[in-house]
């Protein structure tokens, strides 16, 4: 497809999506005992429950979650319901057509952040502060997640789960039969340019140094982000405030496009899962991606350390890029009641346990004992809760950028890396205006002064 009917094809899809989030649904109409419903084990009946999670790993952890669901609520029927594409940006299609037809899921996954706005500007939203207050859950909240939760001072949104998005994982075989050695932490940008180079030196012709899995767009996406925070964290900061100069884009996208030249050339012809399925096979080196890999590894019987390897993004030593799973209530839906109590249990210190261990993320809540952390997610948490850490929000799994912001910039890195040559400065000038007459203007201060 090329760029101008791309760009139509993306702005017809938004147009539809913001005269969607134009029109109202009507907020329920009757008062619910929290108490009442959450303590009423025997309750019966089914319920959706919508996530994104397909690949191996991701459906063992939500099934945990399930399980340990129906510990509580026994005659209770979950239904799971993938929808793909990671990200967040699939989701908020589905259930929005789903609650205009009159089909509101009772529980839906979303991201904290500006990603919630068009859910609640449509008050299609349960409230959920009177949740957060019985069960304390700002106090058992890990530092600086609570805050991401909140639209105008009250909850909307409970978190599962927290990955690190700025990470390279390679395959620990591949480098030891090529005789490469992995870099030392921390890896600049000229370590990591002299790695790729010799990777490409010493592999065979069918064979690359990294590999993207971006046949959905936000992986790439993903990899500019970590371009972005490695190049300039400055810039970073400007970006996701709306002020970044056509002059700073073009510095990341410059690093972006040296980088895209050791990538298997059919990337795109992958999902993210499916790529780093050929890194375990041996036919990509590294990947540039999140740390719910790990799962995906774990279930093709790769352990860390053993079987691969992981380093900080090129230029992000210090640094995490903060992505956190969690589940809204719509207040349209028919069992309302049922999403309050998934709402509940994903903060239950049981199901946490298991689902953190099958997920291989960081469990938000303080109480989650740590023995079920593997060397490297417990690495992650540490890092998190370190006050040297520049934690910085993710705007492709959005938190940093509105949705329809960060759905246009998918369309516009997507051509990017699929194109043979581009030039980083006209797309640097696309993005920025882009931003400019979304009339983003962000409040973050993630650079310490």
């Amino acid at each position: 497809m090329g760029e101008n009917a791309l760009k139509k094809s993306w702005s017809i899809l938004l147009i539809l999506v913001l005269l969607l989030f134009s029109m109202e649904i009507p907020a329920l109409a009757k008062d619910i005992d929290l108490q009442a419903v959450l303590g009423n084990t025997a309750a019966e009946g089914k319920f959706d429950v919508y996530h994104w999670w397909t690949a191996g790993g991701e459906k063992e952890a939500v099934d945990s979650a399930i399980a340990a669901f129906n510990q509580r609520y026994p005659n209770i029927r979950v239904i799971s319901n993938a929808i793909p594409g990671g990200a967040g940006g699939s989701m908020v299609m589905k259930v929005k057509v789903l609650a205009l037809t009159g089909n509101s899921p009772e529980t839906f996954q979303a991201h904290p952040g500006l990603e919630l706005e068009p859910y609640e500007e449509a008050a299609m939203l349960y409230d959920l502060t009177e949740l957060w207050e019985t069960l304390s859950l700002e106090d058992r909240m890990l530092k600086g997640i609570s805050e991401l939760c909140q639209i105008d001072g009250k909850y909307y949104i409970v978190p599962i789960g927290v990955h690190k998005t700025n990470m390279v994982f390679y395959n620990k075989k591949m480098f030891e039969e090529y005789d490469i050695n992995p870099p030392q932490e921390p890896v600049s940008w000229d370590d990591f340019w002299e790695l790729c180079d010799e990777l490409q030196a010493k592999l065979p012709a069918d064979k690359f140094p990294i590999d993207l899995g971006d046949r959905k767009g936000w992986p790439a996406t993903q990899v500019f982000e970590s371009v972005m925070m490695g190049t300039s964290p400055q810039t970073y900061e400007d970006f996701i405030n709306g002020v970044a100069t056509i002059e700073q884009v073009t510095e990341v996208l410059e690093n972006m496009k040296k980088l895209m030249g050791y990538v298997a050339p059919d990337h795109s012809a992958r999902l993210w899962y499916e790529a780093a399925g050929r890194v375990v096979a041996g036919d990509y080196a590294m990947m540039v991606h999140g740390s719910w890999i790990q799962a995906f590894f774990t279930s093709q019987g790769w352990e860390y350390g053993k079987d691969y390897g992981a380093f900080a993004a090129p230029g992000t030593a210090d640094t995490f890029g903060f992505c956190v799973d969690a589940f809204v209530v719509p207040n349209g839906s028919t069992g309302v009641e049922n999403g309050l109590r998934w709402a509940a249990m994903i903060a239950d210190q049981n199901l946490q346990t298991v689902f953190t261990n099958a997920k291989e993320s960081v469990s938000p809540y303080r109480d989650v004992p740590e023995d079920i952390y593997d060397g490297l997610t417990l690495r992650f948490k540490s890092e998190l809760l370190d006050d040297k850490t520049l934690v910085y929000p993710s705007f492709t799994h959005g938190t940093a950028l509105p949705w329809q912001v960060s759905t246009d910039l998918h369309s516009r890195i997507s051509d990017f890396a699929t194109s043979s040559d581009p030039d980083p400065e006209r797309y640097a000038r696309m993005i920025t205006q882009s931003i400019k007459e979304a009339g983003v203007k962000g409040e973050w201060n993630i650079v310490q002064d």
